[in-house]
């Protein structure tokens, strides 16, 4: 900790990498971002570790290309709880060649090809509780007005890249209770939201980065409800692979969950049908046949809904939170427009 807090203090730009490893000691360590002056950014397990509204904080912007070129300005990075893998990233280098310390519990994560001036096998709260401890001076070379300016160009490539859900996370975020746990599958929808939705705490976004297993939400979301009896629960799902898991629909009708599943339908596996595109490929089998989604769900006994404005999404979604059973809400791109 002493070295750490050595090198943290006589740096002029440090960049804190947060991963899920470091969400057991996210307040202390917004506190050692806090003290030493240090811009942050998380990966999508640390999503939320810094909280919202945090002026150096870039989020779970990571995967973005432009995050390189911050990630170069800096002089010192610290990489807390995070493998650093591509899934990460998405790309091959992190851009900097700023001197890289890594703190992990483990040891294989360590002995990667991320290569560390300095690799601390420990606790990462322990270690957090370390440098509070010690002086840790206060660098000012980060500017929060070119974190704002970052982070806005960013939630406008995404929308740009995948139009709809950045307006649709936008009006969610403003109107969930603060304790909200979501559970997102692979839909370009979830994709989007892991960028731009903020999350005022850890652990309360759950995505299967690296995995890709469509149908993963709602069962995931079933034993994150029974696991937190009383808090809100969502899921969020795409119209295929929501079908991959469908039939759970009538395991949370029996358990009386209150979930709503937030349903994306634009009709095609369209991440597929995009790339195949982009590679001047004819699309093929990526444009679907959907059920009735709402009739569905009813014929298994849940609730179903289909809002027309984004101000009728969030209240359906706060409805959902507090009926008697789960909630199929059906959104479409459209609600955007």
């Amino acid at each position: 900790a002493d070295a750490l807090a050595a090198a943290l203090s006589g740096a002029a730009r440090p960049l804190l990498i947060l991963g899920g490893g470091a969400a057991a000691g996210a307040r202390a360590w917004r506190e050692v971002a806090r003290r030493c002056g240090a811009a942050s950014f998380a990966t999508r397990a640390g999503g939320g570790i810094m909280g919202r509204g945090a002026p150096l904080d870039y989020g779970c912007f990571l995967p973005r290309p432009g995050s390189a070129d911050v990630l170069a300005e800096a002089d010192l990075l610290v990489a807390v709880g995070t493998e650093l893998s591509g899934n990460d990233l998405w790309r091959d280098e992190l851009g900097s060649d700023a001197p890289l310390w890594r703190i992990d519990i483990d040891p294989e994560s360590l002995s990667d090809s991320r290569a560390a001036v300095r690799a601390i096998q420990c606790d990462a709260a322990g270690m957090a509780r370390a440098l509070l401890e010690r002086d840790l001076g206060a660098a000012n070379g980060w500017s929060a007005d070119a974190v704002a300016a970052a982070r806005a160009k960013w939630r406008a490539e995404a929308d740009a890249g995948r139009p709809g859900p950045t307006a649709v996370c936008g009006a969610l975020a403003a109107a969930m209770p603060e304790d909200l746990m979501v559970f997102s599958d692979m839909t370009q929808f979830a994709y989007v939201a892991c960028e731009v939705w903020d999350m005022p705490g850890p652990g309360l976004w759950h995505h299967p980065t690296g995995f890709g297993t469509l149908g993963y939400a709602l069962p995931a979301a079933i034993g994150g409800a029974l696991a937190r009896p009383g808090r809100p629960t969502m899921a969020i799902a795409g119209d295929y692979g929501f079908q991959y898991t469908v039939q759970e629909l009538g395991t949370a009708v029996e358990l009386g969950l209150p979930l709503p599943i937030l349903l994306w339908d634009n009709t095609a596996l369209k991440e597929i049908r995009d790339s195949m595109e982009r590679a001047q490929i004819a699309p093929f089998a990526v444009d679907l046949r959907n059920p009735d989604f709402c009739a569905l769900a009813r014929a298994y006994g849940a609730h179903a809904a289909e809002p027309d404005s984004l101000d009728a999404l969030a209240a359906a979604v706060r409805e959902a939170l507090d009926a008697d059973g789960p909630t199929l809400i059906r959104a479409t791109p459209a609600l955007a427009a």
